[in-house]
């Protein structure tokens, strides 16, 4: 079986760390139109450890060669400052309120058929699909670890990068489009508690909800990397995530993950509107920009910039001294 390397040309992460690089400087420029300070503390365990990985890439780069060490490290940094500017700019983007769309959000749902509150009570007649399904709405991180590992250490590299960039763009989009779109979730919009169902705990759909109006009414004046929520509703990331790694985990090439993983990552998809509270247009639109994403990063993971190729590799340069 063919695999790609971290070494050959046809893949790159510099698709990923230049749509990282357009967040640093999304939240920049946001800071500097309307500033909101960030407790500094909070950032220390993210310093911390992009600094371990970071260092830990580099060594299995260049000093002890392990191509696929070496990209595992960077795709776990890149996941992380990813998560913590996107966390921040979707925290200053929703600054600026506007009308929610709730209503019109459960409009759209009715106008394609799709009854919302019918499924989550379908679904709550049933104690182990509920469980079931909180488990797999919980599981999206442990998803992502799982496909760098078993995609890092079975050295299929391509693929691994391709899952991360598309990670990264996919949630970047969905950062960028939500403040267009502000809106709380169906639990919230129908005020609808744990009272209401036999099993169906809606804590997911009101754990944002503080931090949301804080932004919205001014009453927040400073981030906590460390105690930040998922404040997204429409599109929802959480649906696109799991597209994305339904893909990744559909084409990994490694039989026993393929079929787990995407079982788990349907799952997860499944489960968004009846924990996460989400309309299902949130879900489909975020499943939407994930095939976008996927299609993307399918291209752009082998974009090389020139100005790596003005240096010669190490292995050109001894050619070149020994007069070959």
């Amino acid at each position: 079986m063919t695999t790609t390397t971290a070494t050959s040309p046809a893949t790159s992460d510099a698709a990923a760390w230049a749509t990282i690089s357009l967040l640093s400087l999304s939240v920049l420029v946001v800071q500097w139109v309307a500033p909101m300070p960030v407790e500094t503390r909070s950032l220390n365990t993210l310093a911390i450890a992009c600094a371990a990985l970071g260092g830990a890439a580099l060594f299995y780069r260049h000093v002890r060669a392990r191509d696929n060490f070496a990209v595992m490290c960077t795709a776990l940094m890149q996941v992380l400052l990813f998560s913590a500017l996107g966390s921040i700019l979707s925290y200053l983007l929703a600054r600026d309120g506007g009308t929610l769309w709730d209503s019109t959000f459960a409009g759209w749902d009715r106008a394609l058929g799709l009854d919302w509150l019918g499924f989550v009570r379908a679904v709550d007649q049933h104690g182990w699909l509920v469980t079931a399904l909180r488990l797999a709405y919980a599981s999206l991180i442990p998803q992502i670890i799982v496909l760098v590992l078993v995609l890092g250490f079975t050295s299929r590299l391509e693929k691994l990068r391709g899952v991360m960039l598309g990670a990264i763009l996919c949630g970047t989009i969905c950062v960028l489009v939500s403040p267009f779109f502000p809106a709380a979730s169906n639990y919230v919009h129908l005020g609808l508690t744990a009272a209401d169902f036999r099993f169906v705990d809606p804590w997911a759909g009101y754990v944002h909800l503080a931090d949301f109006n804080a932004l919205r009414d001014g009453t927040m004046s400073q981030l906590d990397l460390s105690k930040m929520q998922g404040i997204i509703t429409f599109p929802s990331y959480h649906a696109g995530l799991s597209a994305v790694t339904l893909w990744g985990f559909w084409t990994s090439g490694v039989r026993w993950l393929k079929w787990t993983g995407s079982f788990v990552a349907l799952a997860t998809i499944i489960a968004t509107p009846v924990d996460g509270g989400h309309y299902f247009v949130d879900v489909l639109a975020g499943v939407a920009i994930a095939v976008v994403s996927i299609i993307i990063a399918a291209k752009a993971v082998r974009w090389t910039p020139a100005w790596p190729r003005l240096t010669a590799s190490p292995s050109r340069r001894s050619h070149a001294a020994s007069g070959q």
